[in-house]
């Protein structure tokens, strides 16, 4: 059969070969090291003493009082980690949010007291400082209603807090519009460093709320992007950029395509451009004029936005979800089964985000690095 597929020469060259299998490299191009890591820590900031409290579905991920958590990131540097998330919770649903936001600023100088910034980088989930009942983050009015201007003075003074309290970076949660460009005038109003670190292609997954007993009644909060929609989240990583943040994380981690889209973006502006002017993105900014304008802005001046996304980084966010699965491979097939996904995971995600990759946020940090 052969012979009436091939000429003779080549199948002379096939019998040559002393590799015939598809692997041309036996080295690996990524291994996973501990500065590709943050080890995120939920941290109740009212619970009391050296303490820790289950959390539902999250075996060996704990909420961890202050004082522990202080104890815990001692653990997460032997393994020569040496940056964390910390999801600052603990509050009920409707307290003022500037309590809230003052609660967390003492938790932050607490756990600050002991790390200097040379030993360790700390962002802040400000999630927790404005969330509701039904889902969704914000102030609202007694109907239920966004107050849009209040929650975007919340936003100026959060992003203003956590810098002035030491921390070095705060997420921007992809709920609110122009949530990223207040942050950055707030921080440069106070000549601060702080970085931005956006969920800028946030979606309304039921996987992120692993956490919880069961799923609420409105698990779609009306503020995060739908699942699939790809056109409007190319649309936020581009604007989330224009308006100043610093890194891009894709959340959830699995959203592989996003990092390698986030990357062409901030090294190819010409890719910016294409997707700009495509009929998805075309249809989608005509019945939203407000972000049309900013868009129309990028078209405007290419060489600036090149020069903004010069220091860009893109990372990524393992969700609930992920974990519990992990997890479960652990209880039902053991250590190294757990091991080889989340082994996968990573160097999929790391790969994807190249020479740009600014950490993955993973619950499963330091074990990873305990037992690779």
């Amino acid at each position: 059969m052969l012979e009436s597929l091939y000429n003779e020469n080549e199948i002379k060259q096939f019998s040559a070969l002393t590799n015939t299998t598809r692997r041309l490299s036996n080295k690996d191009e990524i291994t996973i090291q501990a500065n590709h890591l943050c080890q995120s820590i939920d941290v109740d900031i009212y619970l009391e003493g050296n303490v820790t409290v289950d959390m539902i579905n999250m075996k060996d991920y704990p909420y961890r009082s202050i004082e522990n958590t202080i104890e815990y990131i001692y653990e997460i540097k032997k393994s020569n980690i040496n940056t964390v998330l910390l999801h600052l919770v603990g509050n009920e649903y409707g307290q003022d949010p500037y309590k809230v936001l003052q609660d967390h600023v003492q938790a932050i100088q607490q756990v600050r007291k002991h790390f200097s910034k040379e030993e360790l980088n700390i962002t802040i989930d400000p999630f927790m400082t404005a969330f509701n009942q039904d889902g969704s983050w914000g102030v609202k009015d007694e109907f239920g209603k966004l107050k849009y201007l209040e929650t975007l003075n919340l936003l100026a003074e959060i992003a203003t807090d956590y810098s002035l309290a030491g921390a070095d970076g705060i997420i921007t949660l992809g709920r609110v519009e122009g949530e990223v460009e207040v942050t950055k005038k707030a921080l440069a109003k106070i000549s601060s460093n702080m970085k931005i670190k956006s969920f800028s292609q946030n979606t309304e997954t039921t996987n992120a709320y692993m956490y919880l007993e069961n799923l609420p009644d409105q698990l779609e909060t009306g503020q995060k992007i739908l699942v699939g929609n790809l056109t409007e989240m190319n649309l936020r990583t581009i604007l989330d950029i224009h308006e100043g943040a610093d890194v891009i994380i894709v959340k959830p981690i699995e959203n592989f395509h996003l990092i390698t889209l986030t990357l062409d973006f901030i090294t190819n502006t010409q890719s910016v451009a294409a997707f700009l002017n495509s009929a998805k993105a075309k249809e989608l900014l005509e019945a939203n004029p407000f972000v049309k304008h900013k868009v129309d802005q990028i078209l405007a001046d290419l060489d600036a936005f090149e020069a903004k996304c010069a220091g860009v980084t893109v990372g990524a966010y393992s969700v609930s979800g992920t974990y519990f699965i992990h997890k479960s491979f652990e209880k039902e097939k053991g250590g190294r089964f757990s091991l080889g996904l989340m082994d996968e995971l990573l160097k999929n995600a790391i790969s994807a985000a190249g020479d740009r990759l600014d950490s993955i946020l993973d619950r499963n940090a330091m074990w990873i690095i305990q037992n690779k």
